[in-house]
């Protein structure tokens, strides 16, 4: 990627000999990443329904091999009119498996790549606080593919989610060690992958809550199989463990479907909820309003329906919700309803609470001003 002449002077560095400046795009400045994934979504944008693109790594997927030669010769031409050169060398055509991003995909799974598992297994057991969040961060990158993962790994995550004037009682002991032997050992005994959805069949999803946290279970029948599409568990926000039971299985059934939002959008969705009175929220009036609110927002999905299903065969999901994880972009918890600031707006806004107390006295001052007026 060429710098134009009049921005070459910004990435000017010193050596012995002189001043030298880029006259390409440098990967180690700060803005080279997402102005070079600008570039190439502004080149690539248009042909989103067949290519993906993450900086310089590009994927096309099609449903046949003619279908593919059509859509490579797309994207050679839009690269080749924005002047941009690929490496033969990199390039892989026609493939019925490959690595992206980490993972492993095929046509029906997706699972982690052998050499990300290694790296991991092969950290040193940690002693420090910084080598027990390495492995922990990690690791939760694959833990979409592992049901148990919370419970297992809560003796670690009970050391490290430390404030910063508590990190010096970081302790690693017989727990936390346990826990990083029996997660290195299921990286390499557990088969790791996850299914792609079948579009021909419903999207199953099973949820649960409890008063620590929520869990639920993506997937699918298939000929009698089932076939797991996604794992997800949290924790329960202060505010939200004072929800009631109706209330809390509601947000399980939420929560899941916005972090599964991807999977679901357009596609027949059936839910198994432990709490009778939710399978019929989505056609009837129900007298909660956290519960209204939320089938409102549930509104877009294709639910056919809500079945009720009895705890004790409800164990995974249950399982989940009580063994959950500190989720990092947990949503507010006014309902799960999340905001997105518009940076490209400039109306300033400004976010006020008033107290009872601090209102009673603004009233008595205005009511004072009145008088005297």
């Amino acid at each position: 990627c060429q710098l134009t002449k009049k921005d070459r002077f910004k990435t000017a560095f010193i050596t012995p000999f002189g001043l030298f400046e880029w006259l390409v795009l440098p990967q180690g400045l700060r803005n080279s990443p997402p102005s070079f994934q600008r570039i190439m979504n502004n080149i690539l944008g248009a042909y989103s329904e067949f290519c993906l693109v993450y900086l310089d790594d590009i994927i096309i997927f099609s449903k046949d091999f003619n279908q593919h030669l059509n859509h490579i010769e797309q994207i050679l031409n839009a690269l080749k009119s924005h002047n941009l050169i690929l490496n033969p060398t990199k390039c892989e055509i026609a493939k019925q498996q490959i690595e992206y991003l980490g993972h492993v995909i095929t046509p029906t799974t997706i699972s982690p790549t052998p050499e990300k598992i290694k790296s991991i297994t092969s950290l040193p057991e940690p002693r420090t606080l910084a080598q027990a969040n390495r492995f922990i961060e990690a690791l939760s990158w694959y833990r979409k593919f592992i049901p148990n993962f919370s419970s297992i790994a809560a003796p670690i995550h009970a050391v490290t989610n430390l404030t910063k004037h508590n990190r010096h009682k970081f302790k690693w002991g017989y727990e936390q060690s346990k826990s990083f032997n029996e997660l290195k050992q299921l990286l390499t005994s557990t088969p790791l992958f996850l299914n792609f959805p079948v579009d021909t069949q419903p999207i199953l999803l099973s949820t649960d809550a409890s008063k620590i946290g929520l869990g639920g279970i993506l997937y699918q029948e298939i000929k009698n199989v089932r076939k797991v599409l996604y794992y997800h568990s949290e924790l329960l926000s202060p505010s939200q463990t004072r929800y009631n039971p109706m209330e809390l299985e509601a947000l399980a059934i939420f929560k899941c479907i916005t972090r599964m939002r991807s999977f679901l959008l357009g596609r027949n969705i059936i839910i198994y909820t432990d709490n009778c009175p939710l399978c019929h929220m989505m056609n009837k009036k129900i007298s909660n309003k956290r519960v209204e609110k939320i089938s409102l927002l549930l509104q877009e999905f294709n639910i056919q329906q809500i079945i009720h299903v009895k705890g004790k065969y409800n164990c995974l999901p249950d399982y989940l919700s009580r063994h959950p994880i500190a989720s990092d972009d947990e949503l507010p918890d006014d309902y799960g309803l999340g905001f997105t600031k518009d940076k490209s707006s400039s109306i300033q806004l400004l976010g006020v609470v008033v107290t009872r107390s601090k209102a009673k006295l603004l009233s008595h001052n205005i009511d004072s001003t009145s008088s005297s007026s």
